[in-house]
């Protein structure tokens, strides 16, 4: 008589740990992005003949990734989300966009100030109007992807393509705005750093919430 076949039980991790984990996870890819796309407009920068000082890529960064840290980490709340996935990560954006852009200027600016930078530029674009674009940019990205990411077919692919499409989109109008809310016409370098930067950043974004949460599900599995 054959015995009955013994089965042994993985206990699951819990639900609060896998989380952190993934927040933590974002974390660290949002601070990789914020220094990819610091180092990409610097490269811009150096093809059209400009070096910023040690300073002002100092400030840049900081500005670049506590934008990238707080904007992707709050979008990867709605994604631990079941349920009401969809329109819960399209309210985070909504509310993570202008508070992460607000904490981003303000380091950005005490930096300035503490490094006692020269002729640091500001935008040029009234500040309520950034933040209303990109808690409304963010709102349709984090609901995008959170529709994505709930299909069969929303791989990496998917991912890239809606952040390129929310990228071009609200991009395009921020450096329309910079262009015609400049007193003074704005150097080719300044538009077409600015246009990358928007662009791509989105793209980024998607990307890393898309690894953090392959990442997981290979964990956990």
């Amino acid at each position: 008589m054959q015995e009955p076949q013994q089965t042994t039980d993985v206990p699951a991790e819990p639900a609060d740990n896998n989380f952190m984990a993934t927040l933590l996870r974002v974390a660290w890819l949002a601070i990789l992005l914020g220094i990819v796309m610091e180092g990409l407009l610097l490269l811009f920068a150096a093809g059209f003949g400009i070096f910023p000082g040690l300073e002002t890529i100092a400030a840049d960064l900081v500005r670049q990734l506590s934008w990238s840290t707080f904007v992707c980490v709050g979008l990867a709340i709605g994604t631990a989300v079941s349920k009401a996935r969809v329109p819960l990560m399209g309210i985070i954006g909504l509310l993570a966009a202008p508070l992460a852009f607000s904490i981003s200027r303000s380091l950005h600016q005490g930096t300035v100030k503490a490094l006692e930078i020269a002729g640091a530029g500001s935008d040029t674009t009234p500040v309520l109007v950034l933040a209303l674009l990109k808690a409304v940019e963010y709102g349709c990205l984090g609901a995008t992807i959170g529709w994505v990411g709930g299909h069969s077919w929303g791989g990496l692919g998917a991912h890239v393509a809606a952040g390129l499409v929310i990228g071009m989109l609200f991009g395009s109008t921020m450096v329309a705005l910079a262009y015609w809310t400049a007193p003074e016409p704005l150097a080719t370098q300044a538009l077409v750093s600015r246009g990358v930067n928007e662009i791509l950043f989105p793209v980024g974004c998607a990307l890393v919430l898309f690894s953090a949460t392959a990442v997981g599900k290979r964990v956990t599995s």
